[in-house]
């Protein structure tokens, strides 16, 4: 999430907040997978070892990353139109 985070930061810095959240859904989650693919291929041992196949760690990944991001975008659409 911290990097997928950092991505969506640069996004916002150079194109807005509206950037923000195509940029977590897209290009920030895949950049997260790339890295831990790249960097952190023993921490998946664990997932493995509790019988979670890869597939299903990356689907319920990206419905997080979605319901968090639909959460966000839902409570800055209320702060907009309340305040």
């Amino acid at each position: 999430m911290v990097i997928n985070l950092t991505v969506c930061a640069v996004a916002v810095l150079f194109g807005g907040f509206d950037y923000f959240f195509i940029t977590i859904l897209s290009f920030g989650f895949l950049m997260s997978i790339a890295f831990k693919e790249l960097y952190r291929q023993n921490d998946y041992l664990f997932y493995s070892n509790n019988g979670i196949s890869k597939i299903h760690l990356l689907v319920f990944a990206y419905a997080f990353t979605f319901f968090t991001t639909i959460l966000i975008g839902f409570i800055t659409f209320v702060i907009k139109n309340v305040f």
